[in-house]
């Protein structure tokens, strides 16, 4: 990324619009402003508690839900809390901060002016934003029972939209749902009924807003919220964490365990602006953990909290043995301008969205992303425009750069054309040698091929001369010998058996032969005359079989290769 860049998060949280700015510089993050503006028409959720019964009923008993309260023996509890801590006068600060922050939208007469004016008063040639789903909006499932690595993608699609309709009870795109293949061959699928309500605020302020935006993400509070939290803290494999996300009406509990998301529990009814908030979101987790969805739990961090300090207090106290925090950025995270470190806490939403579009970090969040294929088209034509001003230009320049260059260049380019000429006229004189060379390559092929049958046929002709020779010519050597039979198997081997006057004459006989055993010797009487009756078995008449083969002339071996 070259030069600096500016990303805007914008988030719609409760009955108010939360703004983060942050500028990318190299490998540095710069938090530039934040913005709160209150809606002038509330924008509730149409999904968000149908949702909630899909949940509950594709994954959860109903029943045990609604009564963890009087399973735990926390309803007294509850009442008693409900007169220790003064959540309104919280929640007057948090409205008071808001209010001094913006005032512009008091001046607004709907929605859509509101933020046609927030993204007129911000600078730049192109708006690059990032935009939230808000917690609750989306449905996520972690399906650990198959090694979805090994699963083709096509098939993958198939097996999740089949999945995602039995939920809603009516099939679903890809601008539904994104899913992501985790390291360990598990599968986080996050679904949603309609698209953000974010976009569609922005989609209906694109008919009165003429600058250039570019939407570079789509993502679910969770979602943001788990890519700060790998970011900035350091978790352990087997480490068990839970991310509470405050709001005024409705709150969220994400548990993850290292850097993995183990569960993401269904959305909680109730917020800051009840006073039985946090005995509701105790319960809620204690549940969790009763019932083994989450085995354990080893931190709490708090975001978005409003509450402050007697939120941490509160959750101390109930849970002792779990480390409880409000989530806090690394020093060295990000760098702060004009900010007011005490009201980052209230946009840590919007400020992970802001960062999931720069992409400045973008190994710490999950591959999760619900742009959809119409906003990623639309931006590409605008894409397509500027390429295609340019390449008009270059299309008007090409005549003109063309003729100056033959201009400049006509006397070569009829030298080289006479060249051309000649080249191709002494072409076509050489085509009947061309021909007659092809015509002696075939010759020659021909005779190759007969050569080689030649030398085939009488590779081994020689054989039966050539041992018969060696044979006369060993006996009358040795002499006082003379054969009786001379027979061959049908392995090869050669079975002789004569007589001899000599004992001594029989090795001499062996010696005639490359590889021969004596089988047998017997002393016979003929004629008065004592003699030794022999049989020899003859494996190799001579070692070098090339003998029984007639030689062969070097240029013919040339010829055929050998």
């Amino acid at each position: 990324m070259f030069g600096k860049k500016e990303f805007i998060g914008l988030t719609i949280q409760d009955d108010a619009i939360r703004v983060a700015r942050i500028r990318v510089d190299g490998s540095s993050l710069n938090l530039v402003k934040l913005d709160q503006y209150s809606l002038v028409e509330k924008i509730s959720s149409e999904s968000s508690s149908d949702q909630q019964g899909h949940i509950d009923a594709a994954f959860e008993d109903k029943d045990l839900d609604e009564d963890a309260d009087s399973i735990f023996g926390l309803e007294e509890e509850g009442q008693e809390e409900e007169e220790e801590i003064d959540f309104e006068g919280l929640e007057e600060e948090a409205e008071d901060f808001a209010m001094d922050m913006v005032d512009e939208s008091e001046e607004a007469e709907s929605n859509e002016l509101l933020v046609y004016d927030l993204l007129t008063d911000l600078q730049g040639d192109k708006l690059h934003m990032g935009l939230n789903i808000p917690a609750g909006d989306t449905i996520f499932q972690i399906i650990r029972d198959t090694d979805f690595s090994e699963v083709k993608r096509k098939d993958l699609i198939e097996d999740l939209e089949d999945k995602l309709e039995s939920i809603y009870g009516m099939p679903k795109t890809e601008d539904n749902y994104s899913y992501q293949v985790r390291e360990d061959g598990s599968l986080l699928l996050a679904s949603i009924d309609d698209e953000s309500s974010t976009l569609k605020l922005i989609n209906n302020v694109r008919e009165l807003y003429s600058g250039k935006m570019a939407i570079q993400n789509i993502i679910p509070d969770e979602i943001a919220l788990v890519g700060l939290v790998r970011a900035n803290y350091e978790l352990d494999a087997d480490e068990l964490t839970g991310i509470v996300q405050f709001g005024k009406e409705q709150c969220r509990v994400v548990f993850m365990k290292g850097e993995d998301i183990w569960l993401v529990s269904p959305i909680i009814n109730e917020g800051t602006n009840k006073k039985t908030f946090l005995n509701t979101v105790f319960s809620k987790i204690l549940f969790q953990l009763d019932t083994g969805e989450v085995p354990s739990l080893d931190r709490i961090l708090l975001t978005n909290n409003t509450l402050g300090q007697q939120a941490v207090e509160f959750f101390e106290d109930n849970f002792p043995d779990i480390y409880v925090e409000d989530f806090t950025f690394k020093e060295e995270f990000f760098d702060l301008e004009h900010v007011d470190p005490s009201s980052v806490p209230s946009f840590t939403t919007a400020i992970g969205t802001a960062i999931a579009a720069s992409g400045a970090k973008e190994e710490f969040f999950p591959e999760i992303s619900f742009v959809p294929k119409y906003v990623q088209d639309r931006q590409k034509i605008f894409q397509l425009q500027w390429h295609g001003m340019l390449i008009l230009f270059l299309i008007f320049l090409a005549p003109i750069t063309v003729n100056y260059f033959y201009t400049q260049n006509a006397q070569e380019i009829d030298q080289y054309s006479t060249q051309l000429e000649q080249m191709e006229s002494q072409i076509n004189e050489l085509d009947p040698i061309v021909a007659n060379s092809k015509e002696l390559q075939d010759n020659l092929a021909t005779l190759r091929e007969k050569l080689v049958m030649l030398d085939t046929l009488t590779k081994g002709s020689q054989e039966w001369s050539a041992k018969l020779q060696i044979l006369n010519r060993g006996m009358r050597n040795v002499g006082s010998s003379w054969l009786a039979s001379f027979t061959q198997n049908s392995s090869g081997e050669v079975s002789l058996q004569g007589y001899t006057l000599y004992r001594s004459r029989i090795p001499k006989i062996i010696d005639v032969f490359e590889d021969a055993t004596l089988l047998d010797v017997q002393k016979e009487l003929i004629r008065e005359q004592n003699v030794y009756n022999f049989s020899i078995s003859i494996k190799e008449f001579i070692a070098n079989d090339s003998l029984y083969s007639p030689a062969t002339p070097q240029e013919v071996q040339k010829l055929i290769g050998k």
